[in-house]
């Protein structure tokens, strides 16, 4: 049993160093591998990669000139030709990462060849693994894992092929639990082929298992597994390689999200001692980042899960309040509001309240989590409200009409103060908010049960305060 309450918290910290890891992990792998997309001599390539760029990445509605088009077919038509030289194709590297923006007659045409060449010499692991990868591009969970063949045949085809183990890996665990087998295969296969090469290589390619490139670390895979299973002495097999990986990556080169991962597995794996010595030892660092910086809030809300886990309670806790201040307010009466009025003009006071169950939500327009949220307090407000809770929305919007606009065509029943002042505005300075959405739960009495009140917990806290309480 304490094993399974330590892994929530630590999987919640490790998935916050993500968009760090990935930069650092996308930027160094196109230096360190020296076979980088931008790296690659054929000019078809650079020219696409080019358009991506004039039109943005994220743009859905980008279009590549038919000149580049023609191009890139003849290119990986010529590279699926080529088919496998000392193991590996020549096809570019994080081809998985760009192959869904092909345009679809495009991808059509170099499927099409790929198939021919395919079934006119099954050796072929190049047409193999474009195969694979194109099968996979749109992952559909109810056809998508017959396609597992042709993955499992590249890899056999390709011997040399770190890459298209790991997309076999991520591929498989955005399938979930039906691929999960298959994902610990294409995992063994990859650190197999990374055994005993260049460690900045390894290391890498392993720190990629840490990107949203993939839906499942190894770890989380590990952890669904009843440890009564056949396979789980071959999960604890790659932990311990994936340790070996980091471990000397940090006689290397000192990096605390590194440390971070380390001391996950070692929990995962039930080395509670383990993993505390893993956070003795990276805390003098995120200390020394404090003193550089004191508002550094890595720093701050990694010393706060560091402490959590060495047993220090309160310092856990001095730590979240100063990552997140609105924490300090839990269990204490919230200050009377500064004089503020709703959109109407009429002045809005916490003191008119007093006996109501009151949630106070900052929430902006522009901020999605906050829109994904609304629907959660709709309906917690209809089923509630009636029975005595109420909501008032502080906007950090800067244009009224727009919020008037949204207000009204999603039908926000409750109040909402605005004062065009955005994160200047005087209640996010005074209750110390600094991330939206802030949802403060307030008791009859005006005091704060809870600063996190979204989703779920927030019909389970409304429940358990109104319950048999109503007037």
């Amino acid at each position: 049993m304490k094993k399974t309450r330590v892994y929530p918290v630590i999987l919640v910290f490790v998935f916050c160093l993500i968009p760090i890891v990935q930069n650092r992990a996308f930027s160094e792998l196109e230096e360190g591998l020296g076979k980088s997309l931008k790296q690659d001599s054929v000019d078809a390539w650079d020219a696409y990669l080019s358009t991506l760029e004039r039109n943005g990445l994220a743009d859905p509605h980008w279009e590549v000139e038919s000149e580049v088009q023609e191009k890139l077919i003849d290119y990986f038509k010529a590279k699926i030709d080529a088919g496998v030289s000392d193991g590996l194709t020549s096809l570019p590297e994080r081809l998985p990462s760009y192959v869904h923006r092909f345009p679809e007659e495009m991808l059509r045409a170099i499927k099409s060849h790929a198939e021919n060449v395919l079934a006119a010499d099954p050796n072929n692991g190049a047409a193999a693994k474009f195969l694979a990868i194109e099968a996979f591009h749109k992952v559909n969970t109810r056809i998508s894992s017959e396609k597992y063949p042709l993955l499992e045949k590249t890899m056999v085809l390709a011997p040399n092929d770190i890459e298209i183990c790991f997309f076999a890996y991520a591929a498989c665990t955005r399938l979930g639990d039906q691929m999960q087998e298959e994902a610990l295969v294409a995992l063994e296969r990859m650190l197999e082929r990374l055994r005993g090469g260049n460690h900045k290589v390894s290391y890498l390619w392993t720190m990629r298992l840490y990107t949203t490139e993939v839906d499942a670390t190894p770890v989380q895979n590990y952890l669904r597994i009843n440890k009564r299973h056949p396979v789980v002495n071959r999960w604890e097999a790659v932990l311990n390689a994936i340790l070996v990986v980091f471990e000397n990556e940090l006689l290397q080169t000192p990096d605390s999200g590194v440390f971070n991962i380390i001391a996950h597995i070692h929990e995962a794996m039930g080395d509670i001692e383990a993993a505390q010595a893993v956070f003795q030892k990276i805390q003098p660092y995120y200390e020394e980042r404090l003193k550089q910086n004191p508002n550094d809030r890595t720093a701050l809300s990694s010393l706060a899960n560091i402490h959590g886990k060495l047993g220090n309670s309160d310092l856990a806790r001095e730590y979240r309040v100063k990552t997140d201040p609105t924490l300090a307010w839990e269990g204490q009466v919230l200050p009377e509001f500064s004089p503020v009025v709703d959109l109407d003009g009429k002045p809005v006071w916490l003191a008119d309240y007093r006996g109501k169950l009151v949630l106070l939500d900052f929430w902006a327009t522009w901020c999605g989590p906050c829109i994904a949220e609304l629907p959660n307090i709709k309906e917690v407000y209809e089923e509630y409200h009636n029975r005595g809770f109420e909501v008032i929305g502080i906007s950090l919007d800067s244009d009224e009409t727009a919020l008037r606009k949204f207000i009204k065509e999603n039908q926000l029943p409750w109040r909402q103060v605005f004062d065009e002042k955005g994160w200047e505005n005087p209640l996010v300075k005074k209750y110390g908010v600094r991330g939206i959405p802030a949802q403060f739960l307030i008791d009859r009495e005006g005091r704060v049960i809870s600063v996190k009140a979204r989703g779920k917990r927030l019909a389970d806290l409304i429940e358990a305060e109104i319950g048999d309480n109503t007037d």
